[in-house]
């Protein structure tokens, strides 16, 4: 499979996690390594409730995570403290990837756009946009929870071209998940396949190397 072609891209559609956030190490992300140890909550438990499909939900905007936590919380000893574990979910996640960010500065030098394509549920989306400043970095967040739908549909990347009312060879999608990079090929996008530590050769792939 050919790389990205510089010469055809006029946006860079990001993924969130593990892309522009480095908040995933070896598959587990940062929040659930210390969830027990700081909350004195059952990791497992919480997991076993949010994860088992509740969570799907919310990220299609089907159900509101806020509400789920509250549940959960209420269930297990924990009452009052939706709040707490959220903020604690989002602030111990948020770990931006300055590497990463430094190819969108690049990017956006020689006039090219940068949008994120995530598929977080609507309020860690606020969370990310306004809370961590992402919303300065790209010129548009494309986000699972308001879009309704989430990668790998087709669907998703349907909506980004018609809101971009751009022909989807000229979109490259960085995502870290290779079914999202293989649903973005079929649709005709270009696609680049994020993996720790691969800035240099996504910079390469770019041309925004000297």
């Amino acid at each position: 499979m050919s790389g990205p072609d510089p010469s055809r891209l006029k946006v860079v559609a990001w993924d969130f996690d593990g892309v522009l956030n480095r908040n995933i190490e070896q598959g587990t992300f940062l929040w659930s390594k210390t969830f027990e140890q700081d909350l004195g909550l059952s990791l497992q438990s919480f997991s076993r409730y949010l994860f088992g499909g509740r969570f799907q939900k919310a990220m299609v905007g089907e159900a509101c995570l806020k509400d789920l936590v509250t549940e959960w919380s209420e269930q297990n000893g924990a009452a009052g403290r939706a709040g707490e574990i959220l903020d604690y979910w989002f602030r111990t996640d948020a770990m931006p990837d300055h590497d990463t960010l430094g190819i969108v500065r690049g990017l956006k030098a020689r006039g090219i756009g940068n949008v994120m394509a995530t598929n977080n549920e609507v309020h860690r989306t606020h969370f990310i946009e306004h809370d961590m400043g992402f919303g300065a970095h790209m010129d548009r967040i494309f986000a699972a929870g308001r879009m309704k739908i989430a990668k790998p549909d087709s669907a998703y990347f349907a909506h980004i071209e018609e809101t971009l009312e751009i022909d989807p060879a000229h979109i490259l999608l960085v995502d870290d998940l290779h079914e999202n990079v293989l649903a973005a090929r079929g649709r005709g996008w270009q696609a680049f396949h994020f993996t720790p530590g691969s800035h240099g050769d996504l910079s390469n792939a770019l041309g925004l190397q000297p």
